[in-house]
C-alpha cells in the first residue's frame, strides 16, 4: 500500500467523533476585515447539509483553504508604533502619563508575544480550527472514508510550501485522523500570485506557471502605480473625509490634540520601520527575536507613517490581529487593543472597509470589464475537475486537500462567484464619486466574509454504477459545495440536477464555470434532494438583474472560458432569459521549510 496513506477509518471515526461534538463558536466579530478568526459551523449548518440523489454514493472530497489565524505577518505595525510613541512620550503627547505608559505596554507585550509565537506562524487559535475544519470533514465523508480504508483509498495533501499554511495542513490532517500524511510542497498550484517560491526559489523559466505569476505582478504593479486605475480608485478611498475623521476619532482617545495635528507635518512626526524611525535608518529588529530562524522578526524599513490616517491603520491592523492570537495573550504578555476602540464601532467598520478596499481591488472581482485579479486561479479549477476525472476514471486518491493564502482564497472566490464575489468596481481611472470606486454601501465584497482566518471551499463527489440510459455511458459524478463549510448552491447559471438541489454534474460544472461544451442534460431522472442550507456568508441584497459584460461592453457567451464581474451594486439573480448571457460569468516526505513572509495573507 501505497505510503502516502491508506486510512484507518477506526483512527478516523474515534478522533472525528471526540471533535465534532460541539465545534468552538465566536460571536460574530465586527469589522475584522480578513482578520476574522473562523466561525465554525452550526449544528443547524451541518443538520443542512444535502444527501447525496438516490441511487448515488460517495466517491471523492476536495478542498482548497486558508491557513488558520496567526500572528502578525512581520515585525510592521508594532515597530511604527513603539517610534510614534516614544515621540509621543517625549512631547507629552499622551492624553495622560496613564494612557501613555499602557499604550506603550501593550506594544511591547504583543511584540513579545509574536516574539514567542514567531512572526507570521500558526497561532494556537489557527491549530485548532484546522483541527475541526479536519475532524468535521472525515465525519461528514465517513462513509467514504469506510470504503477506502477497505480498498486502499489514498489521501493527498497538499501545501502553498509557507510555514502557516504547512502548519495549517498538519493540523488539519491531525483532526482528520490521518496525521501521517506527508505535506506536498505545491507552489505552482498554491502561491500562483507570486514569481517567488516561499522557500526562496523562482517558478522555472518559460513556465505556464512563472509566466502567468509574471503577468499578474506586472498588472497589479501597472495599475497601483502612476497613472494605474486601481491606484487612483485607492486614493479616492482613502482621501474621503471620513477616513480623516475617523483616524482624528480613534487617536483622540490616546492623544492630545497638539500631537495628533502635528503627525505628518514635519520630519520628527513622520516615522519609518527602522531602528531610530528615520527614513535611510538601520534595519529594525523585534527586540528578544533570533532573527537568524525568524527573518520576519526584521521589519521593512520602507514601510512608514506620514498622516494620522496611517497611525490609526497601524493601530487598526493590532486590534484585528490580536484577535486570532488569543491563546498567546497570556500574562507575560497580555495585551488589550480592544480598548481604542470601545465605543468606536464606526470607527473600526471604516478601517475595515479601507483593508478590504485594497484586497478586493488588487486580488478579488476588482474592475469591470478585467479578470486579470482572478483569472490567475483558473488552474487551480482545473485542478479541481482533473481530480475528480482522475477518482472516476479509477484513480484511488478519496480526497485532496490543499492548504494556501487568501491571495490564493480571494481570487478563487471570485472566479467561482461565490457570495460576495460577484460584483465588480467600475473601470474609472478618474473616480469623481463614490459610485465610481468599491464602496461597502453598495458592493456585498467583505473580507471577513469571503476569506477568513481557514476560509476553505470544499467539493463533495457522488457517482452511481452502471450506464445512464439518457446518455449511453457511465453515470456523470455529482458535486456540491460547502464554503466555509456551509452548503450553498454554485454560482448563477450552474443548473442543479433538480430543484431544491444543491447538486450539480460535473459536466454542467465544467460548462458553467469553464465554457466546456456540454451534450447531456443537466437533469437527473428521480432525484430526491434533501434539505438545503440558505447561504449565510452575507445578507441577501436586493434583487436586480444587471446584464454581465465582457470588455468593453460585449455580452459574455458561452464560447468564453473567462468573463468579468458584474459593475452593479448589487448580486443578480439568474432570469431565464438572461441564461445564455450570465451563464460564464467570472472569467470562468518530510518538508524542509524556509520560513518568509513576503505579502502572503
Amino acid at each position: 500500500m501505497n505510503t502516502r496513506t491508506a486510512l484507518s477509518w477506526i483512527a478516523v471515526a474515534a478522533l472525528a467523533s471526540l471533535m465534532l461534538g460541539a465545534p468552538a463558536h465566536a460571536a460574530e466579530a465586527s469589522f475584522y476585515s480578513s482578520k476574522q478568526p473562523y466561525i465554525a459551523p452550526s449544528q443547524s449548518d451541518i443538520d443542512a447539509y444535502s444527501p447525496a440523489p438516490t441511487g448515488y454514493a460517495p466517491v471523492a472530497t476536495e478542498s482548497v483553504a486558508r491557513h488558520g489565524s496567526r500572528g502578525l505577518s512581520a515585525y510592521k505595525y508594532d515597530a511604527l508604533l513603539h517610534r510614534l510613541a516614544a515621540t509621543a512620550q517625549a512631547e507629552n503627547g499622551f492624553l495622560t502619563p496613564e494612557i501613555g505608559k499602557e499604550f506603550s505596554a501593550n506594544l511591547d507585550a504583543i511584540t513579545a508575544a509574536n516574539v514567542a509565537n514567531g512572526y507570521g506562524m500558526l497561532t494556537g487559535q489557527g491549530a485548532a480550527q484546522h483541527q475541526g475544519i479536519g475532524a468535521r470533514a472525515a465525519q461528514r465523508n465517513k462513509q467514504l472514508f469506510a470504503a477506502a480504508a477497505k480498498t486502499g483509498g489514498r489521501v493527498v495533501a497538499e501545501t502553498s510550501g509557507e510555514s502557516r499554511a504547512t502548519e495549517s495542513g498538519e493540523n488539519f490532517l491531525r483532526g482528520f485522523g490521518a496525521a501521517g500524511v506527508k505535506l506536498e510542497p505545491r507552489p505552482d498550484l498554491l502561491y500562483f500570485h507570486d514569481v517567488e517560491n516561499p522557500d526562496g526559489t523562482e517558478k522555472a523559466e518559460g513556465s505556464p506557471e512563472r509566466e502567468r505569476a509574471q503577468a499578474y505582478e506586472d498588472y497589479v504593479a501597472a495599475q497601483t502605480g502612476d497613472g494605474g486605475t486601481i491606484a487612483a480608485a485607492l486614493q479616492y478611498i482613502e482621501a474621503k473625509p471620513r477616513s480623516v475623521e475617523a483616524a482624528n476619532d480613534l487617536l483622540s482617545g490616546i492623544f492630545t490634540p497638539g500631537f495628533i495635528a502635528a503627525i505628518g507635518t514635519d520630519k520628527a512626526h513622520t516615522w519609518y520601520n527602522t531602528a531610530d524611525g528615520s527614513k535611510g535608518g538601520a534595519v529594525a529588529c523585534a527586540p528578544g527575536a533570533d532573527t537568524k530562524a525568524d527573518p520576519d522578526a526584521c521589519g521593512d524599513p520602507k514601510k512608514s507613517i506620514k498622516s494620522t490616517v496611517d497611525a490609526a491603520m497601524s493601530l487598526y491592523n493590532l486590534y484585528i490581529i490580536a484577535a486570532d492570537m488569543q491563546e498567546e495573550n497570556v500574562a507575560t504578555h497580555a495585551f488589550d487593543f480592544a480598548q481604542y476602540f470601545a465605543g468606536r464601532p464606526a470607527d473600526a467598520e471604516w478601517f475595515g472597509y479601507l483593508l478590504d478596499a485594497e484586497d478586493f481591488y488588487e486580488k478579488g472581482p476588482s474592475l469591470a470589464g478585467h479578470d486579470e485579479t482572478y483569472s490567475i486561479a483558473e488552474p487551480l479549477l482545473d485542478d479541481f475537475f482533473a481530480t475528480i476525472d482522475a477518482r472516476v476514471a479509477g484513480g484511488d486518491v478519496v480526497a485532496t486537500f490543499r492548504f494556501a493564502h487568501a491571495e490564493t482564497i480571494i481570487p478563487f472566490a471570485a472566479l467561482l462567484r461565490l457570495p460576495g464575489s460577484t460584483v465588480a468596481a467600475p473601470d474609472n481611472a478618474a473616480p469623481t464619486s463614490d459610485a465610481d470606486v468599491y464602496d461597502d454601501a453598495t458592493n456585498p465584497w467583505r473580507g471577513s466574509q469571503v476569506t477568513p482566518m481557514a476560509a476553505n471551499v470544499q467539493w463533495d463527489v457522488v457517482s452511481r454504477a452502471g450506464i445512464d440510459p439518457a446518455t449511453g455511458a457511465a453515470y456523470t459524478p455529482l458535486v456540491r459545495m460547502l464554503y466555509n463549510e456551509r452548503e450553498i448552491a454554485f454560482a448563477s447559471g450552474c443548473r442543479a440536477v433538480a430543484a431544491g438541489s444543491n447538486w450539480v454534474k460535473e459536466t454542467e460544472l465544467k460548462h458553467c464555470l469553464t465554457g466546456t461544451a456540454m451534450t447531456e442534460s443537466p437533469l437527473i431522472a428521480a432525484a430526491t434532494p434533501g434539505p438545503t442550507a440558505t447561504p449565510t456568508a452575507e445578507p441577501a441584497p436586493t434583487p436586480t438583474v444587471t446584464p454581465v459584460t465582457q470588455g468593453a461592453g460585449t455580452p459574455t457567451t458561452p464560447a468564453t472560458a473567462t468573463g468579468t464581474l458584474a459593475a452593479t451594486g448589487a448580486e443578480s439573480p439568474v432570469e431565464p432569459a438572461l441564461l445564455a448571457t450570465l451563464l460564464l460569468l467570472a472569467g470562468a516526505g518530510t518538508l524542509a521549510l524556509r520560513r518568509r513572509r513576503r505579502h502572503t495573507e
